[in-house]
């Protein structure tokens, strides 16, 4: 059974000025050891209850954060290892590593490619405006940036994604978004990402909008923003094959398709999700519980029928697939039933199209697709 596999690497220097996942501070080597050692210790359990003590076959794996560039290339060299003696890599199809700019030194990266089986890296650049990374809260500057696209290169790394935000700016202030995509144009990448700045309940942003310190760009100004994004994208041949990816000749992040296409996954760490045998499983967000016991603090639920079916409408039309026709087949007669009686009234809207054997969401309502979705549930 193909399964992707995703490990979350919890520590942070600091907090960015939006962000809502689980990070903690980096606390030395020891307390990462002792983090790899609970990383294994539920891994095992993983490959007792799901497997029968067989070796997963491992098709992708993501190591993400967090910031997983914090930790030393022998950490991950050690736990990739082990996790081989628990898990079948031999079928990998894609290593990704999620990496801040200011980390990426000649020397960590040529330790990286030489020593771990990652290929692909992620680097969370966000803006090439050092204005704008120092109202997002980060640690790196636009040159670092660069400098970690050209070291990467020259350590053989040619399968890169960089992040990029926008929606940083209200209608009243100068945007930096063109200049953003100009310089992304002069680094002809495989692959980048693009999110709108959006508001997380809990984070340093949220409460900066609310005390009057601090504006960002209202759904006009988004949406403008976004429209400019599809045009360069589509002028400089990149595919927008989920509504925030884009890829030159097919270079999609395979792991994160296998969230969007109901291919079971595997998350280790504080925090992570999984998704296996038709049930999710999520791990408190607390390291210090996870270093107690990663495996008795796990929450679950066993999906029904039309829970798996509403998950994957929700995320399949997000993306350039769209909802397959194959897929709703496997589901049982009364839910096939019902999505083709709303997909014909969606498609009477104009908010879904018919596309050979799939259902998509048309170029115009891209930014209108998690309500268009909603309509099914």
């Amino acid at each position: 059974m193909k399964t992707g596999l995703y490990i979350h690497i919890p520590f942070c220097r600091q907090k960015c000025l939006y962000c809502a996942f689980y990070s903690v501070a980096a606390k030395g080597e020891d307390y990462a050891q002792r983090y790899a050692e609970a990383l294994l210790r539920e891994a095992r359990y993983f490959k007792s209850r799901f497997f029968q003590d067989q070796k997963a076959e491992i098709s992708t794996l993501y190591i993400g954060g967090g910031t997983p560039s914090l930790l030393p290339v022998p950490f991950y060299s050690d736990l990739l290892e082990n996790l081989g003696r628990l898990f079948d890599f031999s079928l990998l199809e894609e290593v990704t590593f999620e990496a801040n700019p200011e980390h990426l030194s000649a020397e960590y990266l040529l330790d990286l490619y030489r020593y771990t089986p990652v290929r692909r890296l992620s680097i969370g650049v966000q803006s090439f405006s050092d204005a704008d990374l120092k109202r997002l809260n980060r640690r790196h500057s636009a040159a670092e940036a660069l400098k970690a696209v050209e070291n990467a290169r020259r350590a053989g790394f040619d399968n890169l994604s960089i992040d990029l935000i926008y929606g940083i700016h209200p209608a009243d202030e100068d945007s930096t978004w063109q200049d953003n995509l100009k310089l992304l144009q002069s680094l002809q990448l495989p692959h980048f990402s693009a999110y709108a700045l959006t508001v997380e309940a809990g984070t340093m942003l949220e409460r900066r909008l609310v005390s009057g310190k601090m504006t960002i760009a209202g759904e006009e100004q988004v949406e403008a923003e976004y429209f400019q994004l599809q045009e360069f994208a589509r002028a400089q041949g990149y595919e927008s094959y989920e509504i925030s990816n884009y890829a030159r000749n097919a270079a999609y992040a395979r792991h994160n398709c296998n969230y969007w296409r109901d291919v079971p996954y595997i998350g280790l760490g504080a925090a992570a999700h999984s998704y296996i045998g038709n049930e999710r499983h999520w791990n408190p967000a607390s390291v210090q519980e996870y270093l107690q016991d990663p495996v008795s603090g796990k929450k679950g639920e066993r999906l029904s029928e039309r829970d798996r079916y509403h998950e994957y409408v929700m995320t399949a039309l997000r993306t350039l697939w769209g909802v397959e026709e194959k897929k709703i087949s496997t589901f049982c007669v009364s839910l096939q039933q019902e999505f083709y009686q709303r997909a014909e009234k969606e498609i009477k809207c104009g908010n879904l199209q018919r596309k050979g054997d799939s259902y998509i969401v048309p170029y115009g309502k891209r930014l209108l697709t998690d309500g268009i979705a909603a309509a099914f549930f």
